[in-house]
């Protein structure tokens, strides 16, 4: 467990993750490009629509630790959750998942454990991200 617990860190999808949005993003666009050129432009949106999808999915979402709270930026939408209201964090196959204590917990696509970690009990970036989310937010409940 890192040590350098307080401080602002932002976690974002993993290196894979991350390439495949990027090919998706500059794949879509090129295609875009190409097909408009030919006067295909049907086409040309449906390669606009996969470097969209590629920079949503793929490049965009993270989790981030603030002094104000946890921020989540997912596909769709941005959540911030401050810290009076974190509870705690929970690994899992989706994304992390942020417990609160006054509404539904908020799941973060941007970190996520496979499931076959879970079954074979193997430690994972997810474990490390949601223990330090974890540590983070029972500072400052103590300091509150």
């Amino acid at each position: 467990m890192n040590e350098r617990i307080g401080e602002e860190r932002v976690w974002r999808p993993n290196r894979a993750a991350r390439a495949a949005g990027w090919v998706f993003l500059f794949g879509g666009l090129a295609a875009a490009a190409y097909l408009a050129r030919h006067h295909r432009l049907d086409l040309a949106a449906l390669g606009l629509l996969f470097a969209v999808g590629g920079w949503r999915y793929g490049v965009h979402p993270s989790l981030a630790t603030t002094a104000a709270g946890v921020v989540i930026r997912n596909p769709v939408r941005r959540v911030l959750v401050p810290w009076p209201q974190v509870e705690g964090a929970i690994p899992g196959s989706s994304g992390i998942i942020v417990l609160r204590t006054d509404r539904r917990p908020v799941r973060a696509w941007a970190v996520q454990k496979a499931n076959w970690s879970h079954y074979l009990g193997k430690r994972r970036r997810a474990d490390d991200v949601a223990e330090y989310v974890t540590h983070c937010a029972k500072r400052h409940r103590a300091a509150a």
